[in-house]
């Protein structure tokens, strides 16, 4: 055995034991260095990404209410009418938005730094620094009554590329330029939301990764002798040598 975290028979012979099954004694051949370098790397892997993990899966019910939040505002008023804005499928919203609502949003906000300092956000780090935040700028759109709430989502989700949180520089300068050419709003938007699709495809695949990696380890490490490393992950689902057979292969 190598030390590779992939499920592997180990063949490298060193000490040798015995591991009982339901039905025969298998004499099997075990580095017990190999052993203590997977045990070692599963404790790095495991506990060294845990905190991470945790931290990551738990921004998922996050993102997934502010999927559900989005989708129940295909019908609330007020709502425009007339010329759409074409926005890409992609986008993942419940209906197109109509220009007459992006382009009040536009109007209503006249200075970033303005309305950060008139809607502070309590206990909110960035919002002392001056950023805005999308807590700020659903309040002060909320605040004019002939706001869209699905277009003032739409051009913060245009304006900040990751989370609810953009620089007020960057942020102004943004709306000058959708307030000259919605061409440019439709581009961030798809942008921004192709970006955080990305990056939840990037984190599962780690995430996943990383499972996969401990696992390994801890096959080589505490159980190397398991037939249902052979064909895994479809072996856990099977009678004798899914998890429950395990424990007749513990070293």
């Amino acid at each position: 055995m190598t030390g590779s975290w992939a499920f592997q028979v180990p063949t490298t012979p060193s000490t040798t034991r015995h591991a009982a099954t339901s039905t025969t004694l298998t004499a099997t051949q075990v580095d017990v260095n190999d052993v203590e370098t997977a045990r070692t790397a599963f404790y790095i892997w495991f506990f060294g990404a845990s905190g991470a993990a945790g931290i990551a899966r738990g921004a998922f019910p996050r993102m997934y209410n502010n999927v559900v939040q989005t989708q129940a505002l295909k019908d609330v008023e007020p709502m425009g009418s007339g010329e759409t804005l074409g926005i890409s499928p992609l986008v993942g919203y419940p209906r197109d938005l109509y220009v007459n609502d992006v382009q009040q949003v536009l109007k209503n906000v006249k200075s970033v730094e303005g309305l950060v300092n008139k809607y502070p956000v309590d206990n909110n780090m960035w919002s002392k620094s001056g950023y805005l935040t999308w807590s700020a700028f659903e309040q002060a759109n909320a605040a004019n009554k002939k706001t869209n709430p699905l277009a003032v989502r739409a051009v913060m989700d245009a304006l900040a590329q990751s989370g609810d949180v953009v620089d007020p520089d960057n942020a102004q300068d943004k709306l000058n330029a959708y307030q000259q050419d919605l061409n440019l709003f439709k581009a961030d938007l798809l942008k921004n939301k192709l970006v955080g699709y990305s990056s939840i495809a990037v984190l599962l695949f780690l995430l996943g990764l990383g499972d996969v990696v401990a696992a390994g380890h801890a096959y080589h490490g505490w159980f190397p002798d398991w037939p249902g490393a052979q064909g895994f992950p479809w072996t856990l689902l099977d009678a004798e040598k899914g998890l429950s057979s395990i424990p007749q292969y513990w070293i």
